[in-house]
């Protein structure tokens, strides 16, 4: 009951404070307000090239990506931190005169607020599929207060425009969010231009050898776990590191990438072939650099089947994570590589070199069907009203 109140008189304030700078002029600018940013950045980076307007990033603490490198000197970069009161103030200000909003998660504040007419509202979201369920779809929403579902309803219809890699994803959305199928564009997903570029790929591959130079000439696995709702401040690994490095010569680099909902990780056994990459800003770029992939629940396998490479589904907890967040289904076109529940299996498949391409293309083809490597440029086509599709 107390959590509800202080969100009530947060959104209270917010809304008042965005009431008042509603009264002045909207402006030709873009605002992301990102959690993640992924997405954010291959538009924003587009936007740089084609649009001769401002770009203002609006980032919560989890976003790791460096907006900074955007090519534009139109750009301003503030933190959407209710700790600091300054930016704070400055974020809803640009949210309150912009003609153009981007979000990619879910955003509480936009419950309370109403934009003017002109203003398009984007959903960029910050996965390309979905194994597991959210918002309406998640089990536990039914549990939340009759208050705090209005809220989420709220947040939802302001959604103008959700661009969308596949039918499938359209169908989860419009499922989850309780909207109408117009609001989806079939554009494609804008992260998922980095993979169709040769030149990108090479240059952050040579940047994260350069950050971790002792992955250089190794076989690289990358372990990416999703969040547990439990272990939101501090995740206990469920990966034996100590039979990896038993079992798995020293031709064999662990990275370790926690969900950026995750605060941190209990310890784990310190030994140089054993990275944790949490930090490093650019999922994308770590994944150039796998050859392997230990996921679970995660959305990150919907990226790396891009990269036509083995995946490890290691799900130790299957049953109880069904039950708590929920999945959508448990077959090929949600886990294309072996599901396993114990370390031990997870490094039998490591080191069995047979990898079933055509399921992960299948898995591939499936869910980004309309994401070719223009999906920035197509976005901005529909929004912006350059041209039709």
């Amino acid at each position: 009951m107390l959590k509800e109140v202080i969100i009530s008189l947060y959104l209270f304030l917010f809304k008042v404070i965005f009431s008042v700078y509603k009264f002045l002029p909207l402006q030709n600018k873009t605002v992301f307000l990102s959690s993640f940013g992924d997405n954010a950045f291959f538009v924003a980076k587009e936007l740089a090239h084609s649009k001769n307007h401002s770009l203002i990033f609006l980032n919560q603490s989890r976003c790791k990506i460096d907006f900074s490198t955007i090519p534009t000197d139109k750009k301003k970069i503030y933190a959407f931190e209710t700790s600091n009161l300054l930016h704070t103030c400055l974020s809803i200000y640009h949210l309150a005169t912009s003609k153009y909003v981007f979000v990619d998660n879910y955003v509480g504040v936009l419950s309370t607020i109403r934009f003017r007419k002109e203003v398009k509202c984007v959903q960029l979201w910050h996965a390309t599929g979905a194994i597991k369920r959210f918002g309406w779809s998640d089990p536990t929403t039914n549990e939340r207060s009759e208050l705090a579902k209005e809220r989420f309803q709220k947040v939802y219809n302001q959604f103008q425009y959700i661009p969308v890699g596949s039918e499938q994803m359209a169908q989860i959305f419009a499922e989850s969010f309780q909207v109408n199928q117009n609001r989806f564009l079939f554009t494609g997903v804008p992260l998922t231009d980095f993979y169709y570029d040769e030149i990108a790929k090479k240059k952050s591959l040579d940047r994260v050898i350069e950050t971790y130079p002792i992955i250089l000439g190794k076989k690289v696995v990358l372990y990416a776990p999703t969040f547990r709702k439990d272990s939101l401040e501090k995740m206990d690994l469920q990966l034996e590191i100590n039979e990896f490095l038993e079992r798995l010569d020293d031709n064999y680099i662990l990275l370790i990438r926690l969900h950026p909902s995750v605060k941190a990780l209990t310890p784990i056994p310190t030994h140089p072939r054993v990275l944790v990459v949490s930090a490093y800003p650019y999922l994308n770029e770590l994944l150039v650099v796998s050859d392997i992939l230990i996921s679970d629940y995660s959305s990150v396998p919907f990226e790396f089947s891009l990269l036509r490479k083995k995946m490890i589904f290691y799900t130790y907890d299957l049953d109880s994570y069904d039950k708590e967040q929920g999945l959508w289904a448990e077959n090929s076109l949600y886990f294309p590589g072996p599901i396993v529940k114990s370390t031990t299996e997870v490094i039998n498949h490591i080191l069995d070199p047979e990898i079933d391409f055509e399921k992960i293309d299948r898995f591939k083809n499936h869910w980004n069907t309309f994401s070719s490597g223009q999906a920035s440029k197509s976005l901005i086509s529909v929004v912006y009203k350059e041209k039709a599709l």
